[in-house]
């Protein structure tokens, strides 16, 4: 047994060997490679031209939360929003009875959080006024500044003096007056929610601006999609009851206003400002962009045509200024994830759209605390705007916020319009600039 294991042994050894003294040479195929196929894996930089911009055409139909409110932030000023909705019987019948005599009409509407500055806020008086709309909620102005007060009729339809004081629901008592108005539909607006709605038409909630200069002020977000109208009334010596929901299958959408405009320009600064809603948000100027990167690209010896230029990554890198010890509290106010969006549009409405780059791995999105930035992927979008024999400012890239809904088919990006968030990000003008970084190999003629 021991000699054949020597012998093993022995035998393997000799074959290592010879094995060994084999010459392997790694150059073998590569003649057949003709010269001009080579690619070269090079990285560039190319300063951002980032600017602070107003969006044009900010689309706020069906939110995930209908919101009111009212808050004042240092640099961006005051913010106010409210909230449209439409609504409709739960269940139709033909009769509500004779002579129906109202005894209450309310409804309790969860609160599904809040944007405050200042935790003292949390539970601040706020006065809640709801309206009744007096004309169609037309289906393509659903933009934040597309609504105006003749909309509304000027009296309150829930009862005076109601505050909300930040509680997780808010409960709203409507007028008898506005009971009685239900109650007077006829059989056909009984019957069809088409016919109901266009007589009543929806739901306007408010409240006051946020007066002082100081940090201050609460925007509610109401959960609509778990509330109920309740209209209890008597007829006949008997009790009924009319059970109302609020219509997120038709024309729901929030507005705001905002003071920040003055923070808008197109000039380099040493910042730049992003601000939730409708407020204000840093704009990549992409034809400018793609004017440097065509400037280099000529530049080189021998020149480079854009359409040899093969991008494997670009990302837009968005610096922010580095808190001073351990003071986050400007951060902290940042939205949770952001991404350059583009401007579409369709043959009846106007919109935002993430680039299809968020679907990619790492593609960004959320403040990268280690290094103090947002990096975000737009391969496909700057190769596809390389390939473009114009680029004009509708080709220009927003910085939005975005969520996601799940899915059994996969995840959906959608831009966040009702969330109020601000922030500061770096201008051009700071140590710390935004740039553009491509990782690119150039094909050969």
């Amino acid at each position: 047994m021991t000699i054949r294991a020597c012998s093993i042994i022995l035998s393997a050894s000799i074959l290592f060997s010879l094995a060994s003294c084999v010459p392997i040479d790694n150059r073998t195929g590569s003649d057949f490679i003709p010269t001009n196929q080579v690619l070269y894996i090079q990285t560039r930089d190319f300063e951002a031209p980032v600017f602070t911009a107003l969006a044009d055409s900010m689309n706020m139909s069906a939110p995930s939360y209908l919101q009111f409110g009212s808050v004042n932030a240092p640099l961006f000023g005051n913010t106010t929003t409210a909230g449209l909705v439409q609504f409709a019987p739960h269940s139709y019948q033909n009769e509500y009875g004779e002579d129906p005599v109202v005894d209450n009409m309310f409804v309790n509407i969860p609160i599904s959080g809040f944007t405050l500055f200042n935790d003292s806020d949390r539970y601040i008086p706020q006065n809640v006024y709801v309206y009744k709309l007096i004309r169609d909620l037309d289906h393509l102005a659903v933009y934040h500044d597309s609504f105006s007060s003749d909309y509304i009729d000027p009296v309150p339809v829930n009862k005076p003096g109601h505050i909300f004081l930040g509680r997780d629901t808010l409960r709203i008592d409507f007028t008898d007056a506005f009971a009685y108005e239900l109650l007077e539909a006829d059989s056909i607006q009984r019957d069809s929610l088409e016919a109901f709605t266009a007589r009543y038409k929806g739901l306007y909630f408010t409240t006051e601006k946020y007066e002082g200069s100081a940090a201050g002020g609460r925007i509610n977000y109401m959960d609509i999609s778990e509330a109920y109208i309740y209209l209890n009334y008597k007829s006949g010596g008997g009790d009924s009851l009319l059970t109302y929901f609020f219509n997120t299958y038709g024309t729901y959408y929030n507005i705001s206003s905002h003071e920040s405009s003055g923070l808008a320009g197109d000039q380099p600064a040493k910042h730049l400002y992003y601000e939730g809603l409708a407020g204000v948000k840093p704009c990549l100027d992409v034809a400018t962009l793609i004017g440097q990167i065509r400037n280099w690209g000529l530049s080189q010896s021998p020149p480079v045509d854009t359409e040899r230029i093969l991008i494997s990554r670009a990302e837009l890198v968005m610096p922010v200024e580095i808190p001073s010890g351990q003071d986050y509290s400007e951060v902290n106010k940042a939205p949770g994830l952001l991404y350059p969006c583009r401007l579409r549009a369709n043959d009846s409405l106007t919109y935002y759209t993430p680039l299809k780059d968020i679907y990619y791995q790492n593609s960004g999105g959320k403040m990268n605390r280690s290094h103090w930035q947002y990096t975000f992927e737009i391969t496909s979008y700057l190769q596809e705007m390389l390939r473009q024999d114009t680029v004009t400012s509708r080709d220009n890239l927003w910085i939005l916020p975005t969520y996601s809904v799940s899915t059994n088919s996969g995840d959906t990006y959608y831009v966040d319009n009702f969330t109020y968030r601000n922030t500061l990000l770096n201008g051009s003008l700071s140590e710390r600039p935004p740039y553009v970084r491509i990782t690119y190999a150039i094909l050969q003629q």
